[in-house]
């Protein structure tokens, strides 16, 4: 039998999950290799990015 408290574990729980989810879908929009129309853009960390296509 469910008691009062066991209701509002399972509901912190299913809160606790969707922050997580919500969170974590976030944060995998900020790990794409974006391109602008800008030629003297690159990403971070690809310092050869400036030296291709000469």
């Amino acid at each position: 039998m469910l008691t009062s408290g066991d209701t509002l574990m399972f509901a912190r729980h299913r809160q606790a999950i969707l922050l997580t989810l919500a969170l974590l879908c976030g944060l995998s929009g900020c790990s794409g290799n974006y391109t602008f129309n800008d030629k003297t853009y690159r990403p971070l960390g690809d310092p050869q990015a400036a030296n291709r296509g000469n």
